[in-house]
């Protein structure tokens, strides 16, 4: 599990305003988010493509709470595909639903996503779709259900630390979906959710069932631990390289990337962009107390 306290105290508006404000802390933003702009994130996946690393462009935002505002969710992602076209670009989209309008209208999201989807396909290239909050997680995979049945160029990412995500797959698996396995970034309730320890045995757990029952695997971790049992049951399986594929988040790990892209695995590199990128940030220092120690010590420099 992320850290809690973290999580909680990150949604207390002074404390935002605080953080926001601060040009020390946008400075260390930077760190993990590529830029307020297209073009910025744009040339930090150009930048990844030319180290031999694919990329997923992430336009930050969720929770809008217009139809406007979704709106403009949608064309910045269609902007963003055409920007992949128009720059050669090895390169993907991941979007939360919530910045669709998933809160205003379920069939209202759904003709958004079947846009973006649409032109990712005539993009040839692939549209992720983010897990959020365990309330929308009944949602999320609905929509993604939608959508498979017209498209095959959408993933689904599901999260290790919910305690209903091997259900999930089960139900999924049918439908030979394509599936980003991810542990989980949000505060959830203990009831529906294991604690760090059992989240990394169920990882593993659920990730010999996609790689056994999915033509694609997408495997976001940054854990040494996982990554080696990534590989092993791959190895085991008897899988081609092709059936899956790392990762991992725009400046967390690098080493640990280029490391196995040079071993021949496909490595693919979520860069998110945008001025909305508090929580996103927030999400990253509780994830790892090594991200946290890189804040603090940049504050303590600043």
């Amino acid at each position: 599990m992320p850290n809690r306290l973290l999580l909680a105290a990150a949604r207390k508006p002074g404390l935002k305003k605080l953080i926001t404000g601060t040009p020390i802390t946008k400075a260390v933003a930077r760190r993990f988010v590529a830029g307020e702009t297209l073009e910025e994130a744009v040339q930090a996946a150009r930048n990844l493509n030319t180290g031999g690393l694919g990329a997923i462009l992430d336009y930050l935002g969720e929770n809008c709470s217009t139809g406007e505002q979704a709106d403009a969710g949608q064309d910045a992602y269609i902007a963003s595909l055409e920007t992949i076209v128009s720059g050669h670009l090895d390169s993907h989209v991941s979007v939360k639903l919530t910045q669709l309008g998933l809160d205003q209208s379920f069939d209202g999201c759904l003709a958004r996503m079947e846009k973006i989807v649409a032109r990712a396909a005539e993009a040839r290239t692939t549209v992720a779709i983010d897990m959020e909050s365990h309330q929308y997680t009944d949602a999320t995979i609905e929509m993604y259900r939608k959508l498979l049945g017209t498209h095959s160029n959408v993933v689904l990412c599901l999260q290790a630390y919910l305690k209903r995500t091997a259900r999930d797959i089960e139900g999924l698996l049918p439908l030979a979906p394509k599936i980003r396995l991810c542990k989980g970034a949000y505060d959830e309730p203990n009831e529906i959710s294991f604690d760090r320890h059992e989240t990394s045995r169920n990882y593993i757990e659920l990730l010999e069932m996609l790689l056994l029952g999915s033509e694609y695997t997408a495997v976001a971790t940054h854990d040494d631990l996982l990554v080696r049992a990534a590989v092993k049951t791959a190895r085991r399986l008897s899988l081609p390289l092709e059936r899956i594929e790392f990762q991992m988040l725009f400046g967390v790990r690098r080493e640990l990337q280029i490391g196995l892209a040079e071993r021949g695995y496909a490595v693919r590199v979520y860069v998110p962009f945008g001025d909305q990128w508090y929580p996103y940030l927030m999400r990253r220092l509780a994830e790892r107390p090594a991200n946290m120690r890189f804040f603090a010590e940049a504050l303590i420099r600043g």
